[in-house]
């Protein structure tokens, strides 16, 4: 049975979807911080340099990170499973959104939510 849509590669459903959104639109809020949190430093200019970098270092890394969650999870890879947990709980902070798309994800990667 070939499930996939014709002429081009990609599977009917994508496994995880909701997963994925997740994941995508945390790397999405993360983005947007980033671009805010350096304007206003710009405006302001109220850290040094070195802290500056290294927040949006952080920033950068955990926007990455969700990018390449997002796209493991769909495939429904392993290691996809458990970045998406690491960074499910890193979430749990983040009150209000944070703590909600938290929630969904880890929600999201219990056995029977989880599709291979």
């Amino acid at each position: 049975m070939n499930n996939k849509i014709p002429f081009s590669g990609l599977p009917i459903e994508p496994l995880n979807q909701t997963l994925s959104l997740v994941h995508a639109i945390y790397a999405g809020l993360m983005g947007f911080a980033l671009v805010i949190f350096v304007y206003l430093e710009y405006q302001q200019s109220m850290t040094d340099l070195p802290t500056l970098l290294g927040w949006v270092l952080v920033l950068f890394v955990i926007m990455m990170l969700n990018i390449k969650a997002s796209h493991a999870v769909k495939q429904g890879q392993n290691q996809g499973l458990w970045l998406s947990r690491i960074l499910a709980v890193l979430m749990l902070p983040g009150f209000p959104i944070g703590t909600v798309l938290g929630f969904i994800a880890l929600w999201k990667t219990l056995p029977k939510q989880w599709q291979i």
